[in-house]
């Protein structure tokens, strides 16, 4: 995977693009679109607040873990047409990980160098 930018970023993010899905309570369905140890990048469908704090339920090789999170940004990303014909909207939000368990850094640290390693 590419390596994202860093900028003003504490933690490295690895692109994932939209290979790893998850679920938050405040916006339901995910794509992840890149992820770190102290954040990620997500996809969705609904309109989220900044400052929204909620968990993030992830898979991370057939475990699942549950990450608190907190909306540090999020925006319209495009429009995509459904079957239907309607417009759907797609926006991405950043999330930081807040109280993140030593068991969940260590699973999502597995899961970055699995994703170092494909690339």
């Amino acid at each position: 995977m590419e390596q994202a930018k860093r900028d003003r970023r504490t933690h490295v993010r690895w692109v994932v693009g939209g290979r790893a899905a998850g679920r938050i309570s405040a916006i339901h369905e995910a794509t992840i679109i890149d992820i770190s140890l102290g954040g990620a990048l997500i996809e969705h469908t609904s309109m989220v607040s900044v400052g929204t704090t909620s968990p993030l339920i992830l898979t991370i090789h057939g475990r699942e873990v549950i990450l608190k999170c907190q909306v540090v940004r999020s925006a319209v990303h495009r429009f995509e047409v459904r079957p239907n014909g309607e417009r759907e909207l797609i926006c991405r939000t950043g999330v930081e990980f807040l109280d993140i368990s030593e068991d969940a850094q260590h699973l999502l640290g597995e899961y970055i160098t699995s994703l170092r390693e494909e690339n």
